[in-house]
């Protein structure tokens, strides 16, 4: 590297964030913005008279990356560089100042360190924005979207639906919802939350548990599993309308929400109580929720809360966390909540130091073929919850 480079050292967030815009899942916003249009969607909540809620602009912060900002001028070009390689550059087109307690708050509705994105928003942000012309090593999206292309030729698919999972964990109320919308639409894509940040629950395990679900219990030909760059611009109050913006330039017809969805909230504006949802309209997509879903006991089935009879002490409900607690305890979910084969997955890879010791135990407790197998986790699990539905005849 020569040592008149200039470079702008930013993380893997913001390279995923500009790629994003780059390919076109953010339209209308294709670039940074300057300071003007800056200005103008602060007032607006609007770029080029569309619903966009936050500016789109990259300010890295750190010493090294302010005094570049300071001492760079239009038609300088600054080198990209994250985890200590060179993965694109920018033009100099502008330069300006930012408030950034001003666009923590845009984004989270919040600016209090209490939040924790809202601090960890602040701490990863500069004083300075800069925009123009960029390129960025990140092809995935492209990838992404030649997918849905080919399948969207070969279904001849018209009513396309788009759903946003996290997966942690995927479990039957999930599949009711991908079971539901498959019978209204030709094409569903599932888009998978991919955090930057280590989770408990990893997300290769996570897409692998839909993946699973999809390869062996749908018409998996009409159903496409695509990670989601779950970028900081996604954490704030304005997830929901992101999510509309990204399933619609992904091709999506339609956005899949559940009733309980966090975005569902509700804003003031001039004096005027206004649904998120009522919002979406604008964006042009359409918006379809879906009830919360329980196992009843009396029903003996999954239900709709607001078709079951029933009280709700006669309620199983299916909570995430309450679910991600079994698994940290190495206890295996009943069925009626995740499919086997799914906890199988998720144990194996939340305790794989286990693997000696349940295969001495899995010898003993479970049947041969007389064929020989590498033995895995998931056979341990899965043998167990077979024997689980075995009963004595006497």
């Amino acid at each position: 590297m020569k040592t008149t480079d200039k470079f702008l050292y930013i993380d893997k967030e913001a390279v995923a964030t500009l790629a994003m815009a780059r390919d076109g899942l953010l339209k209308p916003v294709t670039n940074l913005m300057n300071q003007k249009e800056s200005e103008e969607v602060n007032i607006t909540g609007k770029y080029k008279g569309e619903i966009f809620p936050f500016p789109f602009l990259l300010a890295p912060s750190g010493k090294r990356n302010n005094h570049v900002l300071q001492t760079s001028k239009k038609g300088d070009i600054l080198k990209f560089i994250c985890d200590n390689k060179e993965i694109g550059h920018i033009i100099v087109d502008e330069i300006f100042p930012i408030d950034k307690e001003n666009r923590v708050k845009q984004i989270y509705g919040t600016n209090s360190k209490e939040h924790p994105g809202a601090h960890d928003t602040s701490s990863r942000l500069g004083d300075l924005a800069i925009c123009g012309d960029y390129k960025i090593q990140f092809d995935d999206i492209k990838e992404h979207k030649q997918q849905i292309d080919e399948m969207v030729k070969n279904t001849e698919a018209k009513n396309i639906s788009s759903i946003i999972l996290t997966g942690k964990p995927f479990h039957r109320v999930h599949e009711r919802l991908v079971r539901s919308a498959l019978q209204k639409c030709d094409l569903l894509i599932i888009l998978l939350r991919k955090p930057y940040k280590d989770d408990e629950l990893s997300f290769d395990v996570r897409f692998k548990t839909i993946q699973h679900f999809i390869d062996h219990f749908i018409a998996k030909d009409r159903v496409l599993l695509l990670p989601l760059e779950n970028t900081y611009i996604f954490g704030g109050v304005n997830e929901l309308t992101l999510n509309a913006i990204v399933s619609k330039n992904y091709g999506a017809t339609k956005l899949l929400l559940g009733q309980n969805h966090t975005g569902l909230g509700a804003y003031w504006d001039h004096k005027k109580l206004i649904s998120r949802v009522d919002t979406l309209e604008k964006i042009n997509i359409g918006i379809e929720l879906f009830n919360e879903f329980v196992y009843c006991e009396k029903c003996t089935t999954l239900v709709s809360t607001n078709a079951c009879p029933h009280g709700t002490h006669h309620h199983v409900k299916y909570d995430k966390d309450t679910l991600m607690e079994l698994f940290r305890l190495g206890i295996i979910p009943p069925s009626i909540l995740i499919r086997k084969e799914i906890s199988s997955m998720i144990l194996s890879d939340l305790f794989p130091e286990r693997k000696e010791r349940l295969e001495r135990i899995y010898q003993n407790i479970t049947t041969s073929s007389g064929v020989i197998d590498v033995f895995k986790c998931e056979d341990f699990y899965d043998g167990l919850m077979d024997l689980y539905h075995t009963t004595s005849l006497t």
